[in-house]
């Protein structure tokens, strides 16, 4: 009779057990703790101080769901990610020790069923420790009338998914280390390998390639399960609507994102097989080695290299140049370079003494292997400084863009007409044309722009740069000319919310005062704003008399300055909006708000003349301040020629002088 092949053992099941209970024992003692102990704990108090939670118009079951759901993800997320690694480093202990692997394939049961009965007895252990703490969770909602079985079994189905996932992927970095104490080390690391490699790549090539930008969020966090699990699955809530529009409260709790959640758990199922496969085909006399696998040896090695290289060459980067001075362009990329190979060096032999066992690791194959590394990293930077893939160079043509967003000296338009379109290309071609020079100034000799150009393009793609860069006299001139087109104008200046008495909930207007000697400040009641605003700044605005914006006035040499201060009065105006609204999707009101702030010139005479004729306000520029301190005006420059933008817009014209009016208020 032919017998079948088992893929579970009782016995190796119960002997785990009996060997390591103090594992899952404590694995339950701190859930217990952390659900049911401390949920009781507040429930008690929330029954407590019923009257002042609102009575018996509060919902204690909902805090208890909330609770619960909170705690499911958050110490989910935690408990399974180390209980996980933890109970693997129990379940495959027998793989580190030659004696003991030699033992456990000796026993009459194939590579599969010593998996398999190990793996589930690990997996059971923590599943039925959520059982219970989930049972004894729902006795003590029951106890305080707040029972919720469908937010239980939420919380109980996101712990178990975490479990199969987290408990899945410490098994695969089981299966190819042979060393106990790597194992975890190996785990910790590939949780967030993706996350920080992209850190620093970013890093990297914000100093080596020219106008990059660097990323928002991680595009690889996902490959990160911790950072992804943690930024991207939450609990959410739902709240009532009171009469008066604002938030009552909570009438639902809910986990946002359970797509994750059980994507993760098919690929912890996914690397379990994978693991079984790669313990089957093991050879078990690696058993004490860092890496088991033979394939993988020059695969740990390559990737310890490189990540020593991105970790250890950007901090010491930072480290040593920042506190002088940081260098972009072929210095910089040179500086870096250096920095990267010495941290390759760190790792590339590290990973040779580990794999080895030996300090006596440079001889001249290992030195062959880290030459080749090296050359990698320099062929990289190099071809990444001389913009060998034309990164730097790309631009779009102008009627492939729909909008271009530019953020300059802390100001921000969007712009939409093509012909503002086609002078943001033409300026944006000037400052990579100028790559060379801007990078070889020496910083903090001149004043350093923060530059944004991000196109928004039909296709829905988008394009964006980003330069730390000491611009031309000519340049900043080019931007104040773009930032005073009257389509930028009125995209800062125009608000989107409407200004009436309801709306504007405070109103200002600070001036320098001569008699006093100081600034002073009157705040105006929202009627008068209304009037000031419509009456007299909107078309001030369009008429060009105000909203123009200066670059440059933080260099004292700049020609600008003069222009600047013989224009902008010390007398700034602001107030603010807030507009109620309904979002229907969420059936309930919120409120937008929007802040207006400009300050005046010698131009904006309808505005000039309210003041004047109301609060009796003659507002003086800023040069009159400067005289009225004793501070000499030879330090300015010599008028310079206006600058005009296209015809077109001849009432927004600019001067050639940075400076930047608005930014004082």
């Amino acid at each position: 009779m032919k017998s079948k092949t088992s893929f579970f053992n009782t016995a190796l099941m119960g002997n785990l057990y009996k060997r390591f209970w103090p594992i899952f024992a404590g694995y339950f003692a701190i859930w217990l703790l952390a659900l049911p102990v401390m949920l009781e704990s507040s429930l008690r108090y929330s029954v407590e101080t019923m009257e002042y939670r609102g009575g018996t118009g509060y919902n204690i079951a909902l805090d208890a769901a909330g609770s619960v759901l909170n705690t499911s993800l958050s110490v989910g997320i935690i408990m399974s990610a180390v209980f996980g690694v933890w109970i693997a480093m129990a379940v495959f202990s027998y793989l580190y020790n030659a004696r003991s692997v030699s033992m456990m394939c000796s026993l009459p049961i194939k590579r599969e069923g010593v998996f398999c009965s190990l793996f589930t007895a690990g997996l059971g252990g923590m599943l039925a420790s959520n059982v219970l703490v989930f049972a004894i969770t729902a006795a003590v909602e029951a106890g305080f009338g707040a029972l919720s079985i469908s937010h239980l079994l939420a919380g109980f189905a996101a712990v178990c998914l975490l479990n199969i996932f987290f408990y899945g992927f410490a098994a695969l970095c089981a299966s190819f280390t042979g060393h106990i104490l790597v194992l975890p080390a190996v785990y910790a690391v590939l949780n967030f390998t993706f996350a920080v490699a992209e850190y620093f790549v970013h890093t990297v090539l914000k100093i080596v390639v020219y106008g990059y930008s660097g990323q928002d969020t991680f595009v690889t966090k996902w490959l990160s399960p911790i950072v992804g699990l943690f930024s991207d699955v939450t609990v959410k809530s739902t709240f009532e609507q009171l009469p008066d529009g604002s938030s009552g409260n909570a009438t639902s709790h809910f986990i946002s994102n359970w797509l994750p959640l059980v994507i993760y758990a098919l690929v912890g199922l996914a690397f379990a097989v994978c693991a079984m496969l790669l313990i089957k085909k093991r050879r078990m006399e690696t058993a004490g080695d860092v890496v088991a696998v033979k394939p993988l040896k020059p695969v740990f090695k390559f990737c310890l290299s490189i990540g020593c290289a991105l970790v250890l060459g950007s901090a010491i980067y930072y480290i040593t140049v920042r506190a002088s001075t940081l260098s972009y362009g072929l210095n910089g990329t040179l500086q870096m370079l250096a920095f990267m190979i010495i941290g390759a060096f760190v790792g590339f032999f590290a990973a040779e003494m580990l794999m080895q066992k030996t300090l006596r690791v440079f001889n001249g194959k290992s030195w062959a292997g880290f030459g080749i590394t090296a050359a990698v990293i320099a062929a990289l930077l190099l071809c990444a400084e001389f913009d060998v893939f034309g990164f730097e160079r790309r631009l779009p043509e102008t009627q492939d863009v729909e909008i271009v967003t530019i953020t300059f000296s802390g100001e921000v338009v969007a712009l939409e007409q093509p012909e503002n379109i086609a002078d943001v290309i033409s300026l944006h071609e000037s400052v990579i044309a100028g790559k060379k020079g801007y990078e070889q100034k020496e910083r903090y000799n001149d004043y350093y722009y923060g530059t944004t150009i991000e196109y928004g393009l039909k296709n829905g793609k988008k394009i964006e740069r980003y330069y730390y860069i000491c611009l031309s006299d000519e340049d900043i001139a080019a931007f104040t000319n773009i930032f005073n087109s009257k389509e930028a104008v009125n995209y800062r200046k125009h608000l989107d919310l409407d200004v009436n008495a309801d709306t504007v909930s405070y109103a200002t207007i600070e001036y320098y005062n001569p008699a006093s000697a100081q600034y002073e400040s009157i705040d105006i009641s929202p009627e008068e704003m209304v009037e000031l605003y419509n009456t007299c700044i909107l078309p001030d605005i369009d008429s060009g008399g105000l909203g123009r914006l200066w670059f440059g006035n933080y260099n004292k040499d700049f020609q600008g300055n003069e222009e600047y201060n013989r224009l902008v009065c010390a007398c700034f105006i602001s107030f603010e909006v807030n507009e109620r609204h309904f979002d229907a999707e969420q059936d309930r009101y919120f409120y937008k708000h929007d802040y207006f702030n400009t300050t005046l010139t010698l131009e904006a005479a309808r505005t000039l003349k309210w003041l004047e004729e109301n609060y009796g306000i003659v507002p003086i520029t800023e040069k009159e301040v400067n005289d009225s301190s004793n501070y000499s005006d030879k330090e300015y420059g010599a008028d310079i020629p206006i600058v005009a933008t296209r015809p077109a817009d001849e009432a927004f014209l600019v001067q050639g002088a940075p400076a930047d009016a608005e930014s004082f208020s």
